[in-house]
């Protein structure tokens, strides 16, 4: 009579039929590995592409704007070619620190009374 799979009669083929299931699960994680190291670099040649991608896009916006000006520039009767530049403006931030660097001091903070030891206001500096 035919034996069955699930009828075995040596004790050493469960072990080998582990042994051979790790082998083929340790096959399964190298091929895993092999795949994600692919992907990878895929990634970064898409990422590699579109950062050239991008560059590309800049200069030919850059080109279709320098066109767009000089056809501007060229289609407006009695218009001046080129304009004087103009002057360079601080931003307000950078005025406000300029003003308060020129003006004079007004209190000192922490400032105390010789005298009396206490805080010196506003008020009592102008007397």
């Amino acid at each position: 009579m035919k034996k069955t799979g699930s009828e075995q009669d040596t004790p050493a083929e469960p072990l080998e039929r582990a042994r051979l299931q790790a082998e083929v699960a340790k096959q399964r994680v190298r091929i895993a590995k092999e795949e994600l190291k692919r992907a990878r670099k895929r990634l970064k040649e898409a990422k590699r592409e579109a950062k050239r991608a991008r560059k590309h896009s800049a200069a030919a916006r850059k080109v279709w704007k320098r066109a767009r000006r000089a056809q501007k520039d060229d289609s407006g009767p009695g218009r001046e070619k080129k304009r004087a530049p103009r002057a360079k403006r601080r931003p307000v931030a950078r005025r406000a620190a300029a003003a308060q660097r020129a003006a004079p001091k007004r209190t000192v903070r922490g400032a105390r009374s010789a005298t009396t030891g206490r805080a010196v206001t506003p008020a009592d500096q102008a007397t």
